[in-house]
């Protein structure tokens, strides 16, 4: 079971007092307590941005040469999480850039800035979401 409440107004606050109150005890006999994380609410990035995004890659891989050699989209998202996020560590010792699913709107928008300015400095080329 999972509720996510979006604290914005007394209302939501009361609603989400009233699960805690009525399902506490119950999930906690039936051994499944309750876990609770406060933590500030981000909005995730919109799917706007995520099309604008993909297509921007698609961009990239069909005109960059990067010594020589044409890379698909998924290659070039790879290599832009890695470069502008960062990488998470594998159980096989290798590693993988870090999710972009996990940023904000504003987040987002900051790194496909990022990606933009990379495509025009380091490859030469302006994408059409310029």
């Amino acid at each position: 079971m999972t509720t996510i409440f979006i604290l914005n107004d007394e209302k939501q606050a009361q609603n989400l007092w009233q699960m805690l109150r009525c399902k506490w005890r119950i999930m906690a006999q039936n051994g499944k307590p309750l876990s609770v994380t406060v933590s500030e609410y981000k909005d995730k990035r919109s799917q706007e941005q995520n099309r604008l995004y993909w297509a921007m890659l698609g961009e990239i891989a069909e005109s960059a040469i990067v010594n020589g050699q044409k890379f698909g989209a998924e290659s070039w998202h790879e290599f832009f999480k890695r470069y502008y996020i960062g990488c998470d560590d594998l159980p096989c010792g290798g590693v993988i850039g870090m999710s972009t699913t996990k940023l904000s709107i504003v987040e987002f928008s900051e790194y496909v800035d990022k990606v933009q300015a990379y495509a025009a400095t380091e490859l030469g080329m302006w994408t059409s979401h310029d």
